[in-house]
């Protein structure tokens, strides 16, 4: 130690002894005196204990207070957590009764949905039945021609065989006319035999065997005649019975060309019934879509292919299964009005038609109005769809989440992207239920209804938007009440 410290040191020891000099205390017991010693240090000691009792004494006062003052504030919470429950049970009540409504709603929307897709059914049933028919007439066809070929093929053979007896029956003419020459001239030499018959005995016996043999040679020629003749009837017989069946054969040839005729015929009316019945749900959708505001010509354009575009591979057809140019073009047409349907049911299904809230009236409608908050004209891009706080927000369409979070106006938000670029956006909610990226369905919950954000009170900012452009969601939810009583009249 230093002479400094060690002086510091007797100075402050110097000092206590002078704030607390020794003291003895006088004790007179029965007229004794004793004394009780109180030395510096004692008395230090004694202040010390004194000093610590005290500091011990306060700070236990403190901690009982402060026990004392936690356990108040227990009590406190346990009442307002019973109080925050019943409320919890009250508003767990009021979202049962909500979801029931919620559900009757989703069984009316799939009813229509499935009546949409049982009427597509029933097109592409249509549509397959009538394939079939096309293709059993083209093989009932198919077989009128082998039938007819087999037909002409049978009578060329008849002709044939007629044309060769035809031929054998003028050989056998010419040979009986040779013999008949040959007769005039064996008469000729039997009137000069009998004439010179004086002279030529000797040769009366060779010219007899000579006239016997001719008489022989002309009874078989007779007999050859007649076989030729019976012959020459057989194959007319034949060929009579050849021209029956063949007028037997071209009446049920025209019999089969009348029926394919009729079927052609009611095929072409299916067909234009079709046609037809697919040009009104056309029509019917397409309205819905201007309803909302839309421009039919850009949302749901005329494929360009439809109107211009032609090519494949030159297949000819073969003469029997060519089509008439009224067919031809009642085809194209039915295919230009199916693949219309499928491109206007495509945006159809992803339009925002329904409502984001059961129970709900609008404090604020779409355009310019005059803002609630600083009272200046300023332009609306949804409408305010007041109703019970933290009522269930649900989805309009299907589709994916593409953003679910704060942002500084709108308080808590969610964007819906429905495709082909449709988005709903809702905004000033009290609780969100969905995440980014998640794919929700019509009617989905997906947030609760507050007053986050720039709101004077509990409702729900509702926004449309077609290609990032705000358009009045008014007209979407009155095209769905639309939809909804088409649906309940039948139309």
């Amino acid at each position: 130690m230093t002479d400094e410290s060690v002086g510091w040191a007797d100075r402050a020891v110097q000092k206590v002894r002078r704030l607390l000099p020794e003291r003895q205390i006088i004790i007179r017991t029965e007229g004794e005196t004793s004394y009780l010693r109180l030395s510096t240090a004692l008395q230090v000691s004694v202040i010390a204990i004194w000093v610590g009792v005290a500091g011990w004494v306060g700070f236990a006062t403190v901690g009982f207070q402060n026990q004392k003052e936690m356990i108040a504030e227990k009590a406190d919470a346990i009442s307002r957590s019973r109080q925050a429950y019943r409320k919890l049970l009250d508003q767990v009540s009021d979202y049962q009764l909500s979801i029931v409504g919620i559900t009757r709603d989703l069984k009316e929307t799939e009813a229509h949905l499935r009546g949409l897709f049982s009427q597509n059914e029933e097109l592409k049933q249509d549509l397959s039945s009538t394939e079939v028919a096309l293709r059993s007439s083209e093989e009932e066809r198919s077989r009128i021609a082998s039938a007819r070929k087999q037909m002409n093929d049978q009578l060329e053979l008849f002709s044939s065989e007629l044309r060769q007896t035809t031929g054998k029956n003028n050989a056998l003419e010419a040979h009986i006319g040779t013999l008949r020459q040959h007769l005039a001239v064996v008469e000729a030499e039997k009137a000069e035999i009998a004439a010179e018959r004086a002279a030529l005995d000797d040769r009366l016996w060779a010219l007899h065997n000579e006239l016997e043999a001719s008489s022989a040679k002309v009874a078989l020629l007779e007999s050859n005649v007649r076989a030729l003749k019976t012959d020459l009837r057989t194959v007319i017989l034949e060929r009579s019975a050849v021209a029956v069946d063949n007028d037997t054969l071209r009446a049920q040839v025209a019999d089969l060309e009348s029926t394919l005729d009729s079927e052609r015929d009611a095929h072409r009316r299916e067909l234009m019934e079709i046609s037809e019945r697919t040009h009104g749900q056309i029509a019917k959708v397409e309205d819905v879509i201007r309803r909302t505001g839309l421009k039919l010509d850009k949302v749901v354009p005329l494929p360009r292919e439809q109107a211009t575009g032609k090519g494949g591979p030159f297949q000819e057809l073969a003469p029997d299964m060519s089509l008439s140019d009224e067919d031809d073009a009642l085809r194209v047409e039915l295919e230009r009005r199916l693949e219309r349907w499928q491109q206007v049911v495509s945006f159809y299904t992803a339009m925002p038609l329904a409502k984001p809230l059961e129970e709900y009236y609008i404090t604020s409608y779409f355009g310019r109005r005059k803002d609630p908050i600083n009272g200046r004209y300023s332009m609306h891009s949804g409408v305010d769809l007041a109703g019970p706080y933290k009522q269930e927000v649900t989805a309009t369409a299907p589709g994916v989440v593409s953003f679910a979070g704060r942002r500084t106006a709108y308080g808590r938000v969610i964007d819906i992207d429905h495709g082909h670029g449709l988005v709903t956006r809702y905004a000033h909610l009290a609780k969100i239920k969905v995440k980014v990226g998640q794919r929700v369905d019509l009617g989905t919950t997906i947030a609760l209804l507050g007053s986050s954000g720039r709101s004077t009170g509990p409702h729900v900012h509702y926004e449309v938007r077609y290609n990032d452009k705000p358009i009045n969601p008014s007209k979407f939810m009155k095209a769905g009440i639309h939809v909804q009583q088409q649906a309940k009249t039948g139309d």
